[in-house]
């Protein structure tokens, strides 16, 4: 069935619109559950930035490292350069890849002459290595070279040391930020309310392991927190995604303990008892292995 006739058949269907009905009722309450809450607190993954909500609005920023934003939008060079290199290896579209590694070229010429104005001293040498490497890779493409196979590992296989060491920097400037925010945070709040308020990192799915935002907040907060008021949040990409997930967070707390005399259970699958029982036991699909 096409996605017109399914969407008819929807339209004719009354079970549809009776859930339409309900879930109306349920997004309803949650709103007024958000702005009924005094406090959370939100912040997105990568940025070090606490946001204050106050009974559904967004009434304080706890910034980060002032340089953070600056080197994580230059070394996204690295995401570029690969997908670029990727695009010419691949050779689907080939004259709209070389026309992306002329793009490339332009961007990460412009990344190199911004190095020493936007970054921590001691970072300025390893990023020039790094961003220098991926800068030749693409004036040799943008000059019309063919990329090979081998050519990005092998590049970046001679700064891999510089690219580690930036990250690492990076992470410990998340965690400082993550936990100077959370002081300031907690100190502006009343202990009373603290004791019960939701602080949510918000990411991609595939950021939540080993994430360093629950490790930073779990250093305040303790490890039995993770799960229960320290929530890592996935698919909420900005601010306005992060409070509507958190709204729903809140919401889905009151209606397990409301219908099930349990606030996590809507924090989990509602099939979850079936799935358990097949498998022998409760289970989180974690992504990738232990290193």
């Amino acid at each position: 069935m096409s996605d017109i006739g399914r969407l008819k058949s929807m339209q004719n269907d009354p079970f549809s619109e009776i859930n339409a009905t309900f879930r109306m009722l349920y997004g309803a309450n949650r709103d007024e559950v958000f702005a009924s809450t005094p406090v959370s607190a939100i912040t997105l993954i990568g940025t070090g930035e606490i946001w204050r909500i106050e009974h559904g609005v967004v009434v304080k920023s706890y910034p980060p490292t002032p340089w953070l934003s600056q080197v994580k939008s230059l070394m996204h060079a690295v995401i570029g350069v690969q997908g670029t290199w990727a695009r010419l290896v691949r050779g689907k579209d080939i004259e709209s890849a070389r026309l992306a590694a002329v793009r490339l070229n332009r961007a990460l010429e412009d990344a190199v002459s911004r190095l020493s104005r936007e970054l921590p001293a001691e970072l300025v040498s390893p990023a020039q290595i790094v961003l220098g490497q991926l800068l030749q890779l693409s004036v040799n493409w943008a000059a019309g070279q063919m990329a090979t196979p081998a050519e990005l590992p092998e590049a970046l296989e001679k700064v891999q040391v510089e690219l580690e060491k930036i990250i690492t920097a990076v992470g410990e400037a998340v965690y400082a930020s993550i936990v100077r925010g959370l002081h300031g945070f907690i100190d502006e709040t009343d202990p009373a309310v603290w004791e019960t308020c939701l602080v949510c990192v918000c990411g991609v799915a595939f950021g939540r392991r080993d994430n360093v935002e629950i490790a930073a907040a779990m250093s305040l907060m303790g490890e039995a927190s993770v799960g229960t008021r320290l929530l890592y949040l996935e698919n909420a990409h900005d601010l306005p995604q992060a409070m509507a997930c958190l709204a729903a967070a809140l919401a889905d707390r009151d209606l397990g303990e409301g219908v099930f005399k349990d606030p996590y259970r809507m924090w989990r699958d509602l099939l979850g008892d079936v799935a358990a029982r097949h498998v022998g036991k409760g289970f989180f699909p974690t992504l990738g292995r232990d290193r």
